[in-house]
């Protein structure tokens, strides 16, 4: 194209021919201004504004300024891929540091949402490119007619200077044809954003950063940018209770710091409690949409799999509950990024994503919390039975059937069941626990909790198993002297004053109960033995000496010749510590002769509940602590 005008006395001609001219000129009497060709496009600056009050990433920032600093010499345009589960702030973490970078390249920053309308109608590639073209100056009738065509002509118009391609909300490796979105200079960079952890784009593999969860103190920096100045937001437990609950996800966060600043939450303290009552998404009022789309993503079964963990007591659990609950949904919602590893064969949901996924469970999500129920309780029986060989009235224990054998030994036993002991509580406590379950689960967990001393764990499940035991009207009273035989050693263990007043207490209940049952030896006698180390851990030899006798004594003639033999051994060092060292030597010696007869050896099961049954014999374990201390005896 070209265009000429002249002035010539008063009078102004001019013309203009041949091609297309976009951009600004002049005309004016008396010039002659002669241009030839169209002038430069604008350079793409397509980038969103970022969040308002962005805080933390600095690790993250840094490895992208990191990547970026390392594009001299690359063959080709780098791929970079940020995700992370629903709501943790991958889109905002990318614009904002684009936005501080865009400077870094001077080809242009261009940018598309790839899942606008939610997963039903993504964006596809020849739909981005005719965007980015157009930015790029070529009018819409001049666009190419096929994808390959358009990618061609979008790597030809980049070719000369870096670029910088902004894909967001990436649903599927397969959605995203990379290749044909590759700006021309290979000094370019790609960087995607999506909640699903893909795989290669074609032949190419991304650098993949994962974006995690702001810990506490960001948190806390995030809430007090978006509230203002306007919002009070003072430092403590109502703070605490609100980002908490907000799992670290910004997207909750900004969704909380607003609400405070409405009348209807009565600031920080009002949130706070409204957040303590109900689930967090009820409680703000939150909008749910990005996580039902992530949700809606998932196959039946795999949503099926992901209601079912909106039962689960807490957002961590082993893997193998899922793998046998829900088969083949681990991997999907991995994939989906709404699971993530919390450690060595355990799995985890972001405490916002469980409380989507426990509205999901909703209404009636009976069945499935018996079945998590029953799956801890078997797991639990499954570890004891390897921890320990005592005797326990739980009918599961009577007939343990294949669980013997899913723990291959103690270690395996203790390794599996350690990280889901708060799990365990949290399933005690569980609204549709029977009291049967939770009398099975206080013995299952006796072995555990001793050898590891989780004694709050430990006293809160025996106290809500001896309360339900309490409540069932159990006829024959055994169900209910167990648990607070249960209650009472865990008590006893723990071993401070306080604790040994209690458990004095319901050793007293166990015996009564039992006897009500019609006599059950065992019970009796354990309970008398466990009155005798209260008085051994308050230095009292003489009552523990008699309270041993008397244990003994209860055992009538019971086949339990390991239990003899441990109450022989108390007796002597209770006699010794009395200063009675005569009857010590007796008591000792007879000891030593039932640990060392063969019968005293063996360990025999039985599901016997009174005392004329054979029963099993009790393990026992070194003394942990020296002679007076409250743990100063073997356990049977």
């Amino acid at each position: 194209m070209g265009w000429e005008t002249a002035g010539v006395n008063d009078s102004v001609s001019s013309a203009i021919s041949g091609g297309t001219f976009n951009g600004p000129f002049f005309m004016g009497r008396d010039a002659q201004v002669v241009h030839h060709g169209p002038l430069a496009p604008p350079v793409p600056r397509m980038l969103p504004f970022g969040p308002d009050g962005f805080v933390d990433r600095e690790a993250l920032r840094e490895r992208l300024d990191g990547l970026l600093a390392g594009r001299d010499g690359q063959g080709a345009p780098l791929l970079v891929l940020l995700h992370g589960t629903v709501g943790v702030g991958k889109t905002g973490l990318l614009l904002h540091w684009a936005q501080q970078r865009k400077d870094a390249f001077p080809g242009g920053v261009f940018h598309a949402d790839m899942s606008p309308r939610g997963l039903g109608a993504p964006t596809d590639t020849a739909a981005v490119l005719e965007s980015f073209i157009g930015v790029l100056g070529t009018p819409r009738a001049e666009l190419p007619a096929t994808e390959d065509a358009l990618a061609a002509r979008f790597r030809s118009l980049t070719a000369e200077l870096p670029s910088l391609v902004v894909l967001d909300g990436v649903l599927s490796a397969a959605q995203v044809d990379v290749d044909r979105l590759l700006p021309g200079h290979p000094g370019s960079m790609v960087a995607l954003t999506s909640r699903f952890r893909l795989g290669a784009f074609g032949g190419r593999l991304p650098v993949r950063l994962v974006v995690p969860e702001l810990d506490e103190e960001a948190c806390a920096e995030l809430f007090r940018t978006v509230a203002g100045e306007d919002v009070p937001v003072p430092a403590g437990d109502a703070l605490r209770t609100v980002l908490r609950a907000s799992a670290g996800l910004p997207y909750v966060v900004r969704i909380a710091a607003a609400s405070a600043a409405e009348p209807a939450f009565d600031g920080v303290e009002g949130l706070a409690a409204r957040v303590a009552r109900e689930n967090i998404l009820e409680a703000l009022e939150m909008p749910r949409r990005l996580f039902d789309l992530a949700y809606e993503a998932l196959d039946p079964e795999v949503q099926r799999g992901f209601r079912l963990l909106g039962v689960h007591p807490g957002p961590e659990f082993a893997d193998a509950l899922l793998d046998e609950l829900a088969p083949g949904v681990r991997g999907p919602l991995y994939a989906a990024g709404l699971l993530e590893r919390s450690g060595p064969r355990r799995s985890r949901l972001n405490g916002v994503v469980h409380g989507h996924a426990q509205i999901l469970a909703a209404p009636d999500p009976s069945d499935d919390v018996q079945r998590v129920i029953d799956w801890y309780l078997r797991r639990a029986v499954a570890a004891e039975l390897r921890i320990s060989g005592r005797w326990r009235a739980g009918a599961l224990f009577a007939e343990p059937g294949p669980l013997t054998g899913v723990f291959k030994d103690k270690g395996e036993a203790f390794e599996a069941l350690e990280p889901d002991r708060n799990n365990l509580l949290a399933v005690a406590e569980l609204p549709g626990i029977e009291p049967a379950q939770l009398c099975l689960l206080a013995e299952a967990v006796h072995g555990l909790f001793l050898d590891r001393g989780h004694h709050a764990l430990w006293i809160r499940i025996a106290r809500l198993a001896a309360d339900a035991a309490g409540r069932t009207g159990d006829g024959d009273g055994l169900l209910l002297a167990r648990m607070h035989f249960e209650l009472a050693f865990a008590l006893t263990d723990r071993g401070s004053a306080e604790d040994l007043d209690e458990a004095r207490t319901h050793y007293d209940a166990a015996r009564e109960s039992a006897r009500r049952a019609g006599g059950h030896a065992r019970t009796e006698s354990s309970a008398l033995e466990g009155l005798g180390r209260i008085a051994v851990a308050q230095g009292d030899p003489q009552t523990a000496a008699e309270r041993y006798g008397q244990a003994l004594a209860a055992l009538g003639d019971l086949e339990h010749p390991r239990g003899r033999a441990l109450l022989e051994y108390h007796q002597g060092n209770a006699a010794s510590a009395a200063g009675r060292h005569e009857q010590a030597a007796a008591h000792l010696a007879e000891a030593l002769r039932g640990f060392l007869a063969p019968t005293a050896t063996r360990r025999r099961w039985s599901s016997s509940k009174r005392a004329g049954g054979s029963a099993c014999g009790r393990s026992w374990r070194p003394i942990r602590r020296p002679y007076g201390s409250s743990r100063s005896c073997w356990t049977r």
